[in-house]
């Protein structure tokens, strides 16, 4: 039986973590991670959040960026928006990106970096209000990998998950 690895899951730090290594298959990814990440932090635009093996504090196993955004309330389906106060939008926090390197599949490291998310998103929702969370899925798989959490279509490649769902997913998956 091989020993699970051991992840911390941190803020970039460029002056830390080896971002020119990553790969994950994906270009934009890559390219994003690599030469925009640490400007659109530095910015305040979004915050990259990066796995690292316990053992190698500098390689980056996978990353995520959450910021803040909204949902237009007419983007909203129906069903939803009649529970709903008359608002014109709904304060979200935005799972930009998620990825993991190729040389960690297989570990669980997606679902790991998932519930990060998740787990950050609702505790800043408890001091600065956030009624769901939305994410752009890049393609098939990651849509796919995205609904299984319970995320929902908003539109053609905007999916979203209210907080409430977050927050019910994270009691069940507590340790």
């Amino acid at each position: 039986m091989t020993e699970l690895r051991k992840y911390l899951i941190e803020p970039l730090d460029p002056s830390k973590h080896r971002r020119e290594e990553f790969d994950c298959g994906v270009e934009a990814l890559n390219d994003y991670l690599k030469k925009r990440a640490r400007k659109e932090m530095d910015a305040q635009l979004a915050v990259c959040f990066v796995a690292v093996p316990e053992s190698d504090p500098g390689c980056i196993a996978g990353f995520y960026t959450l910021s803040a955004a909204t949902i237009l309330t007419t983007a909203l389906p129906e069903a939803v928006t009649k529970k709903l106060s008359r608002y014109g939008e709904f304060p979200a926090t935005l799972l930009g990106r998620l990825a993991r390197s190729t040389a960690f599949k297989g570990q669980g490291l997606g679902n790991r970096l998932m519930m990060s998310a998740f787990t950050r998103a609702a505790h800043a929702a408890e001091e600065v209000a956030s009624w769901a969370i939305v994410t752009d899925s890049k393609n098939h798989n990651a849509r796919r990998f995205y609904e299984e959490f319970g995320f929902s279509e908003l539109r053609a490649n905007r999916l979203f998950m209210t907080m409430k769902q977050v927050t019910v997913l994270l009691s069940v998956n507590a340790p």
